[in-house]
């Protein structure tokens, strides 16, 4: 590296000195010895003492540059590690190398908030687990991590800073029922015979564990670099979607489960289905690659209950106008949580977490009613109709109604007393999960039957109000008659955010469904619907 002190050129100033020897920059060799005065001496000792200044300055400068430097990239690292680790009971825990990478989302499209990517548990495991139905395409670097920690693993979401809100415990619970008894799945059994009366009663296999490990290996192999759906027709949000949430979550559960924890205790009486339907089924132009559900079909055993959580709007197992192998009529033992619309419980149905939004108080709101989106989606007429009913309401109640498509969707709903959440291609609305989550009052749209994930809440009017297109007036005026009960059910919907809204708080809704805890939470079965869409 150049010296970086400067070259002063020698006896500069000194009159008596040639100028060819200033050109050499120093004595001539053979030179006569010049001697100086003490006023030349004293010259020449400011000058070497103005050069160790020089030096010293340029010094810092090249050291408060490269302590910059160095510390930027100890930044930038520290924040890449950062976003791994998580920090619980004081100490920093590493994901494991088959932790699944938390995808990138586009700006503006609401990354998740880091309480709702918590795991719900952080205990360990001391025993070998199944390999995983779901593998990322990308791992993260190997890890040193505990010898439960390195056997095969199913997938888990990277560890987040935890919230202050803890969720299910596997290590806390016990489920109730013995499996010879007849309360071991009569709810499960109550739920499917509102489709099939006449079902019978299905068996708990002895080897449970066993088979819900042969059941995650046998399917691993169609997951093989399956990742978050993602691109056009997510509107470029690339997850987490609800289905990964419900693999990331349980598998998590699972892998960490304490010494004697069964696995009736996670998932009640109910062999569960850990696998990412949405993202192999759309990217493979909305079919499933060759064997899949023959695959499925033959590991699946007709006398036991099983329980898979699907967001597809065609459902499971894909639009019936299609040439399929099965369809889920084929499959009686299985419960199916549908976000998409067609299932036998409905679930919340989102994409980006929104964050809550303060608004004026409802009576100083400059729109009674208002709906900001497409009015061609959905089934033919639901949406038109929907606005044709709005307007003429308005009209006629001397209300202000905005029917509208734009950017500032955001703040038209926050001045907005109730917000129109019509049904999309399936029976349930993102729109709907976006009020709850910012803190307002849906009226949800629908067409051939609603899609009511709690449905108690949404009957007993708790949490917003639903009506067909034609029957929206007289919903309005039902709602807009009680306006303290409109700020109450507004005050409601916020604080039950975290536990009904967002990703982690409807995971917990699934755990108390499927295990009974708490009541069994706010989740209700439907019979299957006459129709896919």
């Amino acid at each position: 590296m150049p010296d970086p002190r400067p070259q002063p050129l020698p006896n500069v100033g000194d009159a008596s000195i040639t100028e060819d020897e200033a050109g050499e920059g120093g004595p001539l060799i053979g030179a006569k010895t010049q001697v100086k005065t003490v006023d030349e001496v004293d010259v020449l000792t400011v000058q070497e003492s103005r050069q160790r200044n020089c030096f010293c300055l340029l010094a810092g400068i090249f050291c408060g540059i490269t302590i910059f430097v160095a510390g930027t990239l100890w930044e930038k690292r520290s924040s890449s590690v950062g976003s791994i680790l998580s920090v619980s009971g004081g100490e920093k825990t590493v994901p494991s190398p088959d932790a699944l990478q938390q995808p990138a989302t586009i700006p503006g499209a609401g990354a998740p908030h880091a309480q709702d990517l918590q795991p719900l548990v952080t205990t360990q495991l001391s025993t070998t687990i199944p390999t995983p139905a779901f593998r990322p395409a990308t791992t993260r670097p190997a890890v040193t991590t505990t010898p439960a920690a390195t056997a095969a693993t199913t997938p888990g979401l990277p560890l987040p800073t935890p919230t202050k809100h803890g969720l299910f415990s596997a290590g806390d619970y016990r489920y109730p029922h013995d499996p010879s008894s007849s309360a071991f799945n009569a709810k499960a059994m109550e739920c499917l015979r509102q489709t099939n009366p006449d079902l019978q009663r299905f068996e708990y296999p002895a080897d449970a564990e066993e088979h819900f490990e042969e059941l995650n290996r046998t399917m691993s192999q169609f997951t093989k670099g399956v990742k978050p759906l993602c691109g056009q027709i997510s509107a470029g949000y690339c997850g987490p979607w609800l289905e990964n949430y419900w693999i990331w979550e349980f598998s998590a559960t699972w892998k960490n489960r304490k010494n004697g924890t069964r696995l009736r205790d996670i998932f009640g009486p109910y062999i569960p289905i850990i696998f990412p339907f949405l993202d192999i089924f759309v990217p493979h132009k909305f079919r499933y690659p060759e064997g899949t559900l023959e695959t499925l079909n033959q590991t699946l055993r007709p006398n036991v209950l099983y329980l898979a959580v699907s967001q597809n709007d065609d459902g499971i197992f894909g639009h019936p106008d299609r040439k399929l192998a099965f369809r889920q009529t084929d499959f009686p033992n299985m419960l199916v949580l549908s976000a998409g619309g067609y299932g036998h419980v409905p679930l919340p149905l989102f994409k980006q977490i929104e964050a809550p939004v303060q608004a004026a108080p409802i009576p100083e709101r400059t729109y009674a009613v208002s709906f900001m989106g497409s009015i061609n989606h959905g089934p033919k007429g639901t949406r038109s109709v929907m606005k044709a009913m709005a307007e003429r309401w308005g009209k006629l109640r001397n209300k202000t109604v905005k029917i509208g498509f734009g950017k500032d969707w955001k703040e038209v709903m926050t001045n907005t007393t109730l917000n129109l959440s019509p049904r999309g291609f399936g029976r349930n609305a993102y729109r709907t999960e976006e009020l709850f989550q910012m803190g307002f009052i849906p009226v949800y749209i629908h067409e051939k039957g609603p899609w009511l994930f709690y449905r108690d809440l949404w009957t007993e009017e708790k949490i917003g109000f639903f009506s067909t297109p034609g029957g929206l007036e007289s919903t309005l005026d039902r709602a807009l008659s009680d306006m303290p009960k409109l700020m109450d059910m507004e005050r409601r919907i916020r604080a039950m955010r975290d536990t009904h809204f967002m990703p982690l708080g409807v995971m917990d809704q699934i755990s108390k469904f499927m295990t009974e805890r708490d009541g069994g939470g706010d989740l209700r079965c439907e019979p299957l619907p006459d129709s896919v869409l």
